[in-house]
């Protein structure tokens, strides 16, 4: 059923998309092209950086190009498009406007069948709100292309610009190396969710930093940096991240999670206590720490380590 929502929200910006791009084709209308170019450019930014299965760098970063490339290009064909139809009122702009409102009833009826729809696992809420930032394009399509009509004929390429220029913007932030998005500060309720995770978590995660949320594309995305104790085998980091990633989820179910095990620091300075000591082995410690200093050798002069016994100023 996972499979069949994934493909139901894939569908939905197809459909829509195709709509505008036929209504484009037959009234050579550039805001409708440039609006079926800005619903690509949402739809690569949510599956172009996660949400994916694929956890290799590599992989994800070759893909966020990729989506960040094609965006780039709808983006600027959208502004090109929107520029050679001119300023002028299209004829053939009921056309459009119909098209822009099927359009952007199809990605609704998407959210509203998704969101009843009995699932192993919930429609999270960024794939709805990508939904409905494509409802929300053809609305604008067909809002612009009435006020074309009726108040100022440039208002319709004015909008098709702006489309190709938010999908311009989608390619830029993909491209980003360091991750797409909007970054903003974690509430008080995902840094709670995370610490949880860690507490209840693997033994050999001391804590974290660099917790950040950001927004691509509607979706929303957790990244954490936990510190591990000591280094541990790859398999072992595999498992740790694959355990921190499930608890906080189960808490944050709307969030893509990505945790990222790395050692602390401080731990090659500081080693962690051995937790496998005896009692026997910390008395032992204990007495050598506890036993008397050497006594100071003879003469005037006090010895190594040896403390005065007075202050001069107390001397008679």
């Amino acid at each position: 059923m996972r499979r069949r929502a994934g493909g139901a929200l894939a569908a939905a910006f197809a459909v829509a998309g195709a709509l505008w791009v036929a209504a484009a084709v037959a009234s050579g209308s550039g805001s409708a092209l440039a609006a079926a170019g800005l619903a690509g450019a949402l739809l690569l930014a949510l599956v172009a950086d996660p949400p994916v299965s694929a956890r290799d760098p590599r992989r994800r970063a070759a893909g966020r190009l990729a989506g960040a490339a094609l965006a780039l290009v709808l983006g600027t064909v959208g502004v090109v498009a929107a520029l050679a139809q001119g300023f002028g009122l299209n004829p053939d702009w009921p056309l459009v406007a119909a098209a822009g409102a099927l359009g952007a009833l199809v990605p609704a009826v998407a959210v509203l069948v998704l969101r009843r729809a009995e699932l192993d696992q919930p429609v999270l809420a960024s794939e709805r709100s990508a939904l409905l930032r494509c409802a929300a394009v053809g609305i604008a399509l067909a809002l612009g292309v009435l006020v074309a009509a009726y108040v100022l004929p440039a208002v319709d390429a004015v909008v098709g610009v702006g489309f190709g220029l938010l999908a311009v913007l989608e390619g830029v932030a993909l491209a980003r190396p360091g991750g797409a998005g909007l970054r903003r500060v974690p509430t008080p309720a995902e840094v709670r969710a995370v610490e949880d995770a860690i507490i209840h978590g693997p033994p050999e995660v001391a804590g974290h930093r660099r917790l950040v949320v950001r927004s691509t594309g509607g979706a929303q995305y957790l990244s954490v940096e936990v510190l591990l104790r000591r280094a541990v085998q790859p398999a072992r980091a595999l498992a740790i991240r694959a355990e921190l990633e499930h608890r906080i989820r189960q808490i944050l179910p709307d969030l893509v999670v990505d945790v990222r095990p790395v050692l602390d620091p401080d731990a090659a300075v500081r080693p962690a206590l051995d937790p496998t000591r005896s009692y026997g082995d910390a008395t032992e410690l204990l007495d050598d720490a506890t036993q008397p200093l050497e006594a100071a050798p003879a003469g005037d002069e006090p010895g190594h380590g040896e403390v005065l016994g007075s202050a001069p100023w107390r001397q008679e």
